[in-house]
């Protein structure tokens, strides 16, 4: 079927009135989509695909935010995100709450989680658990932490960067990016219906979006992608057998489960042509590992190589690459390394001798 062409972004628009939506109890009206979406997490993709649903599609997108966490947060919530494309730029504001109790969403609502990974615990910990959540995270150790919930799983592959407080940069052309999107939990024709709903408001809203109810293989394909993140993030030229082993292994891990997967070439014809462009006269920097990295905050490696790891275990089926770039992430936290901080070789002797030594200078 043919996807509906990209809205031309030249000017910014005035902000849409809200969908209607009907209640969760008349199966009837599901095709209609949640009364409210509530995104948690305001980073790169949270902002960004918050924004454009509201701004393109009317969709009722409200931000849980404490404008006392980053200057990030306080820049939203006092004059909303800033999106910056290759060649225009537009402001949207929201309607934020400081947290989940105090927004308290019914059954009838989605809250869209956007946080990194080991923070997912942290985000839904005053969720009741009968409120639909749509994870649009990396890994599977979210989906893990929410699987006693109506869940719907998102394969993001959205090049967003953040580029100052409330400013978020949209690179990817033609398109901001794709997201691939079903029922984690199964069995329940809401998610499905909503999961149906929210794909035609992502591709209304710019997007390449596609519901699919055999979601698991796209999640783990995009898995793929994300275990070379770290090795990107130290390495400007990274070495790519290291990204190669470490991919090899969760693959043979996932077979050994019985675990359906696609390959990292499936995924990148299913999300058809994407590149990404200079935004503001500034290239991308990077991927959300390098992103991180260069502002200090804590990387996801850890829980993204995890469930790798933890499978691979109980399994018996070796994993010592993902281990070791688990190992190097957490000395590149500590030691504050910077983005490019390594050498291709250096990082090598790193996986492959992990008790080796490296010289502060790139080798």
């Amino acid at each position: 079927m043919a996807k509906p062409a990209a809205k031309a972004r030249s000017r910014p628009k005035s902000r849409a009135e809200p969908v209607t939506c009907w209640p969760v109890h008349d199966p009837g009206r599901w095709d209609e989509g949640p009364a409210r979406v509530w995104i948690v997490g305001a980073g790169a993709i949270g902002a960004s695909i918050g924004a454009l649903l509201r701004d393109e599609e009317g969709v009722d997108c409200r931000f849980i935010l404490d404008r006392s966490r980053s200057p990030h947060a306080a820049a939203i919530v006092a004059t909303g995100v800033d999106l910056r494309f290759p060649s225009a730029s537009r402001r949207v504001r929201f309607r934020c709450v400081p947290s989940l109790a105090a927004a308290s969403p019914t059954p009838e609502d989605l809250v869209l989680i956007a946080t990194m990974g080991q923070h997912t615990a942290a985000a839904v910990a005053d969720l009741d658990v009968a409120v639909p959540v749509a994870s649009f995270q990396n890994g599977l150790y979210p989906l893990r932490l929410l699987k006693n919930r109506p869940l719907i799983a998102a394969m993001v592959y959205v090049p967003a960067e953040r580029r100052g407080p409330g400013i978020v940069a949209l690179p990817g052309s033609p398109r901001p990016g794709s997201v691939v999107l079903g029922p984690w939990t199964p069995g329940d024709p809401r998610l499905a219906a909503w999961s149906t709903w929210l794909a035609a408001r992502l591709s209304g809203a710019g997007f390449t979006a596609e519901a699919d109810a055999d979601i698991a293989p796209w999640i783990r394909a995009k898995v793929l992608t994300n275990l070379g993140g770290i090795v990107v993030a130290l390495c400007d030229d990274p070495p790519m057998d290291v990204i190669a082993a470490a991919c090899a292994e969760a693959e043979a891990v996932w077979t050994a489960d019985g675990a359906p997967f696609r390959t990292v070439p499936e995924l990148l014809a299913r999300i058809g042509p994407l590149t990404t462009v200079p935004v503001d006269g500034l290239a991308r920097l990077g991927g959300s590992t390098r992103s991180a990295l260069a502002r200090g905050d804590a990387l996801e490696t850890a829980t993204l190589h995890g469930d790798v790891i933890a499978d691979g275990r109980r399994l018996r089926v070796p994993t010592p690459v993902n281990k070791a770039l688990v190992a190097i992430a957490a000395r590149a936290t500590a030691e504050r390394w910077s983005p490019g901080a390594m050498s291709a070789d250096a990082l090598r002797d790193l996986v492959w001798r992990p008790g080796g030594q490296i010289s502060k200078a790139r080798a």
